[in-house]
């Protein structure tokens, strides 16, 4: 069957993102619990049943009210060092936690937003059960920002900086569970004007740049769970429809091409398309959830003061720009595209720049150590390869000081990445990788001749023998001498 081809730009699609990120940090926004979600075991459950509130003016929201009626009861799991009464909502938030903030303005700047002189925290009303105080807690860092692509302005709406939500364990029979300890972490969510005159494709590499460019302060968590995406589409004729939950950057496209399919097939049936908030799926399709919220679920936050930023903008600095870094990789190391790309998905794109210059190990040589031998010893040893930066760069020290070869890149960083206490040399030591001196190379080349007459099967043995102890030029050298 013959695919038919969107014309977008004459359907009138409109696209907006909203793109979430938890902060690598140590403490939660509002109180000094931890961020990590180590903890497997819960201390006690706590029962709740959430109310919705009515607005300054006295309306009420929609979503809240659709959720209300839902009657679920919600269960939630406490953990001892993760959780405190902040989160059980039994005791007020404490002051926001400084470092999230001075992040959330170093991307608020990256993205060249204005930043407003007080941030004053929000309540935004959510009673789905994913806060225990019936609202999120909410600032804006940033407004009227934007960013260049294909040399146009991708306006950015606001950026704020926002406690994560409690994360879902089940749902059965009315009763919801939660765990309280992502509730609080750190969270920045990056929200567009609308995007119009981009086809899907185009708005997730927007996406993609957006993230790239927030991944410039280092401190972006990769983990699953800790980058979520939510959009908002409209056609010509249709209505604005949220989509939430999206977990990975390669379905947005997907999810929006449904969505186009959806809405223009129900403007075809001559319905009308409602506006609302859908729940994306792993396929790319999407399922109601809930009434579109509108603006009665926003509200001051009164038990926090509000901060001043202009001490904290004066000492605030700004990071290189990842767009601007991977320019520099590919003008003063000549790596090529594909190689850059493969170190952006490594843990290590940063760690590069600094072994680079700190060891004059070849860039390349150490861009492909990184990415593909990393990524072989995770295929192969079937492990998660999570070596820390120092002992990455003790491994390029030992590399660029000859005490081994790069031959045995593979075989050193496995052992290491499994025995993580021992020292480089301890570990060249059980792998029997003492560097072989000159006379050694000499006499092996000597004994393998007396067996060996084929000369190209004589360079094979000599290189296996010597492999990882030994400068393969050199010994070649060595062998055509």
């Amino acid at each position: 069957m013959r695919e038919v081809k969107v014309d977008y730009k004459k359907i009138g699609l409109k696209v907006g993102l909203e793109i979430h990120f938890q902060l690598d940090v140590e403490k939660k926004l509002f109180c000094d619990c931890s961020t990590k979600m180590e903890e497997k075991n819960h201390k006690f459950v706590v029962v709740r049943k959430l109310y919705p509130t009515f607005s300054e003016l006295g309306e009420l929201d929609l979503a809240a009210r659709y959720e209300y009626l839902r009657d679920r009861v919600f269960f939630y799991y406490f953990f001892e060092k993760e959780c405190c009464l902040v989160e059980l909502d039994e005791e007020p938030p404490h002051d926001v936690n400084l470092e999230a903030l001075q992040i959330a303005l170093q991307i608020a700047k990256l993205f060249n937003c204005k930043i407003p002189d007080e941030i004053h925290v929000m309540r935004k009303i959510v009673i789905d059960g994913s806060n225990t105080s019936g609202f999120q807690r909410t600032m804006i860092v940033g407004f009227d920002g934007y960013f260049e692509y294909k040399n146009r302005k991708v306006p950015i709406a606001q950026i704020c900086l926002e406690e994560d939500a409690a994360a879902i364990e089940k749902e059965e029979n009315g009763k919801v569970y939660y765990r309280l300890n992502r509730l609080g972490i750190p969270l920045v969510e990056i929200s567009t004007g609308v995007l119009d005159g981009f086809d899907p494709k185009e708005i997730e590499e927007i996406a993609y740049q957006i993230f790239l460019i927030s991944s410039s302060t280092q401190k972006i968590r990769r983990m699953l769970g800790a980058i979520r995406q939510d959009i908002n589409v409209s056609i010509k004729n249709g209505a604005r429809v949220e989509i939430k939950g999206i977990q990975r950057l390669g379905l947005i496209s997907m999810v929006i091409e449904k969505e186009v399919e959806r809405q223009t097939k129900l403007i075809e049936e001559g319905k009308s398309v409602e506006k609302e908030t859908r729940a994306a799926k792993e396929d790319g399709s999407t399922e109601y959830m809930r009434p579109l919220p509108g603006a009665e679920r926003m509200y001051p936050e009164t038990d926090i003061k509000p901060v001043f930023v202009r001490e904290i903008l004066k000492n605030l600095k700004i990071p290189e720009p990842i767009p601007a870094i991977v320019e520099r990789y590919e003008k003063d190391y000549k790596l090529s595209k594909e190689l850059i790309n493969s170190l952006l998905k490594s843990k290590y794109f940063f760690t590069f720049d600094r072994i680079v210059k700190s060891s004059g190990v070849d860039p390349k040589v150490v861009a492909n150590v990184l990415t593909a031998t990393i990524k072989e010893i995770e295929r192969k040893e079937k492990v998660e390869f999570d070596l820390d930066d120092k002992k990455i760069e003790e491994f390029f020290d030992g590399l660029k000081n000859k005490k081994f070869f790069k031959e045995a890149a593979y075989d050193v960083l496995k052992e290491m990445n499994k025995n993580k206490e021992a020292s480089l040399e301890e570990i060249l030591e059980n792998l029997n990788l003492k560097p072989l001196s000159e006379e050694e190379i000499k006499k092996i080349i000597e004994e393998e001749k007396k067996n060996v007459k084929d000369r190209s099967k004589l360079v094979g043995i000599v290189l296996s023998k010597v492999r990882g102890r030994a400068d393969v030029q050199k010994v070649l050298e060595m062998l055509k001498e």
